[in-house]
C-alpha cells in the first residue's frame, strides 16, 4: 500500500496542532492579563513613553509551530520569551511587546499598490522578495463575550482579527474564520516600533476590549525564515 507522504505529514501537524489548542483551553483559567489604567493620551504611550517601566510586564512563554513540509529547515526556540504590558487609556487598549533578537530584519519597502494583482497591467516584482522580516501581532475574537476560539486562526462561529506589525511594512488590521482563512481588512491602527541593543519594543492600539477578553500573541523571526504559519505562538492569556 503506497502512503501519500505529504498527507500523512499534514494530518500528524494538524492532530498535534490541536491537542496543542485543547491544552492551551484548558490552561487559559490560569493565565490572565492584567491592565494598568493611565490617565494619559493613548498617543503618547505609542512612541517609547518613560511611564511604561512603570507597568508591571507580564512574561509570557513561546511554542515554535511544528514543520508542516518535510522540505522545511528545522528551527530552534531561539525566542523562548516574550514581555508583554497593557495600558488602558484614551479609549484603547496599548499593548507593548519586547522580545530579545539576535537580529535586525527589516527593511524600508514601498507601499503595497492598492490595484488588485489581477487588473494589474504587469506584476512588478517587490524588493527584498527572498528576504524575511521581523514582525508581531496579537490575535482576539472579534465576538465580545466568545469564548477562546481555535488557536489556528478560530473559526467559522468564532472568528478572530488579528492586529499584525511587520518591521517592514508597518501594521495591517487582518481577520481569520479558521486555517487558511486569514486576510487584510485594509485597515489600519496605530503601531511604533523600534529595535536596539538587541531587542524589539513594538506597541500596537487596540480597541477598548472589555475585561475576559482572550489574547494571544505570535512572532516571526525573519533570521529563522518566519512566514505565513512558520512562526512562534502562545497559549490565550485572558485580559483583566
Amino acid at each position: 500500500m503506497r502512503i501519500n507522504r505529504g498527507a500523512f505529514l499534514f494530518a500528524a501537524v494538524l492532530v498535534a496542532a490541536t491537542i496543542a489548542a485543547a491544552q492551551a483551553g484548558k490552561e487559559t483559567a490560569g493565565q490572565t492579563l492584567s491592565g494598568t489604567s493611565l490617565s494619559v493620551p493613548a498617543e503618547a504611550l505609542l512612541n517609547g513613553a518613560a511611564v511604561w517601566d512603570q507597568v508591571p510586564a507580564h512574561r509570557i512563554s513561546l511554542n515554535r509551530t511544528p514543520p508542516l513540509y518535510d522540505t522545511d529547515e528545522s528551527a530552534s526556540l531561539e525566542i523562548p520569551l516574550l514581555d508583554v504590558r497593557v495600558v488602558r487609556a484614551g479609549g484603547k487598549v496599548l499593548v507593548q511587546m519586547s522580545w530579545a533578537d539576535s537580529t535586525h530584519d527589516s527593511a524600508s519597502l514601498p507601499e503595497v499598490p492598492n490595484t488588485p494583482p489581477e487588473t494589474r497591467f504587469r506584476k512588478v516584482p517587490t524588493e527584498a522578495e527572498d528576504r524575511f522580516f521581523d514582525a508581531v501581532a496579537v490575535m482576539f475574537p472579534e465576538k465580545k463575550g466568545a469564548i477562546t476560539p481555535s488557536l489556528q486562526m478560530g473559526d467559522a462561529e468564532d472568528p478572530v482579527q488579528i492586529y499584525y506589525w511587520n518591521a517592514a511594512r508597518g501594521p495591517m488590521l487582518m481577520e481569520a474564520a479558521g486555517r487558511g482563512t486569514t486576510r487584510t481588512t485594509g485597515g489600519s491602527f496605530a503601531a511604533h516600533g523600534a529595535y536596539e541593543k538587541g531587542r524589539w519594543t513594538v506597541t500596537l492600539a487596540l480597541p477598548d476590549l472589555p475585561a475576559g477578553t482572550p489574547l494571544a500573541f505570535a512572532i516571526w523571526n525573519g533570521s529563522q525564515k518566519d512566514r505565513d504559519g512558520r512562526k512562534y505562538f502562545s497559549v490565550w492569556q485572558v485580559l483583566r
